[in-house]
């Protein structure tokens, strides 16, 4: 994952699609910050890298089946 990153977001019912903001984690090797806009500071979600794959159709980071 690399900051600018475009991720998908499954909630209950939609998806939406976040930017990747930071991908270091002080204290954790697996989280990632997304946000809407992509702003460092912006409010957004933690993200678990290792429940992410790359899709080479679609040019984003999906949720691991």
């Amino acid at each position: 994952m690399q900051i600018g990153d475009r991720i998908l977001i499954k909630k209950t019912a939609s998806k939406e699609v976040f930017i990747l903001a930071r991908v270091d984690i002080p204290h954790s090797m697996e989280k990632a910050f997304a946000t809407r806009s992509g702003g460092d500071f912006s409010m957004g979600i933690k993200v678990w890298k290792s429940n992410y794959v790359w899709s080479a159709k679609s040019r984003m980071w999906i949720p691991r089946n």
